[in-house]
């Protein structure tokens, strides 16, 4: 569905974080009057305005029993209401058509050079790099999606020489058009409650490869998920360890076909993952122009990289202890790739948070792996089968138990020697009703840069030596 079909149809947006208010202000800018659906609470008079972000005028919603489905054509969902809601189901078997800003404007670019970077974890941070990537050779580039600038906010602007687009699983479920480039990071179980399991995920996950065209693609080759579930997808490229984007021994430098393009030490973000993230990058770029990066721009756009929010950044050092900020790690594959990242060092990990049935797997057998022994802090209530992450029969780490992140920080100081690193990276995502990562994320920059960090002792339940 292109967004002049939309338009003409009878539209309800259903959910009011930042794309859907774009949505809804597109829509009235093209002369539609979409109705506003919201699972917030409303007052009894069933329709409330609510208040809009910065730059945006303020919606007015409505509860979702209200709709008449037999009146509506399409709904747009935002990314966070699940397939799987029993209003969107209702809607679907009424014959309603369900889709999302991210697929309508697949449709609509369709014949635009759009790069679009999806993957369980290292979206973000790939997609930057490319984006910076190509910015270095000199276009004009967009970087949208769930990086944080809603893809129909492009619909306003001139014509770019590129487009960066960060999709995620919620995204990718109802694209209908697969875009020219589609680099893969890599798969593994995640957002499991909101697919509705594991087969359902990958499902969703992957159409943005199956929709069609099949697009010209990158995949992780450390991910033998991703690369199982790409295998017969023509002429697909492989990045990271090993594949046409690879780093060469010895040194750290990111070759394309065995030339080199740039030094991956010049990074300012630790840890292996960090590497495939770039050959990502340059991958995804070299589908794109045709040919790699120069090395100059290549160089260039590494050298100014230093990192995005929330992704293994260091807030501060204070008392000779590294305090490094990793909240968007919201499943275990993605903390135990952070927990390698400063193998050598000692580190005491904060980690917790929601229940989304993933096996903590992935982050046991790093913490059995760490060199030195690492300890752990877990934020409670406990997800569902961390019995081996927070009692440790015969592990190797010391667990500590806190009630929320000030108080995991305090607890973290006391276990962690001079020279160590304080990593927070929850493994799991920010229970309901405590906002999304970036507010416990400035919970923890709050407590590491507090004038004085307590010594909180946290309460001991498992110490197994080394």
């Amino acid at each position: 569905m292109t967004l002049d079909e939309l338009v003409r149809s009878r539209v309800v947006v259903w959910g009011l974080g930042a794309e859907g208010r774009s949505v809804v202000e597109l829509l009235r800018r093209r002369g539609a009057d979409p109705t506003v659906v919201d699972d917030g609470p409303l007052p009894p008079s069933g329709g409330s305005p609510v208040p809009g972000t910065p730059g945006r005028d303020p919606v007015a919603a409505c509860p979702p029993g209200s709709v008449e489905w037999d009146a509506v054509d399409v709904v747009v969902r935002s990314p966070g209401v699940p397939r799987r809601h029993p209003g969107i189901v209702a809607a679907a078997a009424r014959g309603v058509t369900v889709t999302t800003a991210m697929a309508v404007w697949l449709e609509d670019a369709a014949a635009l050079p759009v790069l679009a970077v999806t993957g369980t974890k290292g979206k973000s941070t790939t997609a930057a790099l490319a984006a910076a990537l190509l910015e270095a050779e000199g276009l004009r580039v967009a970087l949208a999606g769930n990086i944080g600038v809603p893809v129909t906010d492009l619909y306003a602007r001139p014509p770019y020489d590129a487009y960066v687009v960060e999709v995620s699983s919620y995204q990718a479920a109802d694209v209908t058009t697969s875009p020219r480039v589609v680099v893969l990071t890599n798969l593994s179980p995640d957002h499991l409650d909101w697919h509705g399991g594991e087969a359902a995920y990958y499902r969703d996950k992957l159409r943005l490869v199956t929709a069609g065209p099949t697009p010209l693609l990158a995949v992780g080759s450390s991910s033998a998920e991703a690369v199982a579930r790409t295998g017969g997808v023509a002429g697909r490229v492989l990045f990271g360890p090993s594949g046409t984007v690879c780093v060469v021994p010895p040194g750290s430098t990111v070759h394309v076909d065995g030339r080199p393009v740039v030094d991956a030490s010049r990074l300012g973000v630790p840890g292996e993952h960090n590497v495939w993230n770039l050959c990502g990058a340059v991958a995804g770029v070299t589908l794109l122009l045709g040919r790699p990066p120069s090395p100059p721009a290549a160089a260039a756009a590494v050298d100014g990289f230093g990192g995005l929010s929330s992704r293994c950044t260091t807030v501060a050092t204070v008392d000779g202890r590294d305090y490094v900020d990793d909240a968007l790690a919201s499943n275990p594959f993605a903390t135990a790739a952070s927990l390698r990242a400063f193998a050598g060092r000692p580190v005491t990990l904060v980690v917790g948070g929601g229940d989304r049935g993933v096996d903590p797997g992935p982050l046991v057998d790093a913490l059995d792996a760490a060199e030195p022994a690492a300890s752990v802090v877990v934020l409670e209530p406990l997800p569902t089968g961390w019995a081996p992450v927070a009692d440790p029969a015969g592990g190797r780490w010391t667990v500590r138990r806190a009630t929320d992140v000030p108080a995991a920080v305090a607890a973290a100081r006391a276990l962690t020697p001079h020279g160590g690193v304080v990593l927070f990276s929850p493994a799991a995502p920010t229970p309901a009703g405590q906002g999304s990562y970036r507010q416990r994320s400035e919970q923890f920059r709050r407590a590491v840069l507090a004038p004085e960090l307590p010594d909180g002792p946290g309460d001991p339940v498992a110490t197994a030596g080394g």
